[in-house]
């Protein structure tokens, strides 16, 4: 399955949306009022990711909200921001 998948980081990526995006990942945050605006837009989507960073500022109403709308959700669990310089030097 080719699903379409776009990444936001705040309100201003909403112009990237189209009504076939199946995945949406949340770098910064997420919060229910974008995810509404999203779920208007994207009737398809299906799933959810969040960076480790969001996933800090998720509090449980909005965990039960996106269990309601059905959405699959998935953490990533990469390491916050680019490499230091010195220990990709090292390597």
């Amino acid at each position: 399955m080719n699903d379409k998948l776009v990444v936001l980081s705040s309100y201003a990526d909403l112009s990237r949306i189209s009504a076939s995006i199946r995945k949406v990942h949340f770098r910064k945050f997420i919060s229910r009022k974008l995810l509404d605006e999203i779920l208007l837009y994207c009737p398809n989507l299906k799933e959810i990711s969040v960076s480790g960073s969001a996933a800090k500022r998720v509090n449980d109403k909005l965990v039960s909200y996106i269990a309601d709308k059905g959405l699959k959700v998935a953490y990533t669990d990469s390491s916050s921001g680019r490499p230091n310089l010195l220990m990709r030097r090292l390597k």
